[in-house]
């Protein structure tokens, strides 16, 4: 029985980490050990989490920079041009 409840907890969490608009809420692990048949898969299901979670970091990293580089542009006036240097 425990290792269908562990198939079930890893399809979740698979389909979650292939599109994040599945998250259901909260989830627990089972309560019972996982089987050693299962141990490749959370392998695998760890290294996907890990590459998620430094894309989400590099993704707040570049909104944290186009914050920066919002807050450099002067507040604009009607009777100038502006000009934004978004390279640089």
């Amino acid at each position: 029985m425990s290792g269908t409840e562990w198939a079930a907890f890893f399809d979740r969490l698979e389909r979650e980490l292939d599109d994040a608009e599945l998250m259901a809420g909260p989830w627990h692990p089972p309560t019972t050990a996982m089987p050693a048949e299962f141990a490749d898969r959370a392998r695998a299901l760890l290294l996907r989490q890990q590459d998620r979670i430094a894309d989400i970091r590099r993704q707040q990293d570049a909104v944290a920079h186009q914050l920066v580089t919002l807050r450099r542009v002067p507040d604009a006036r009607a009777d100038a041009s502006a000009y934004l240097d978004v390279v640089g």
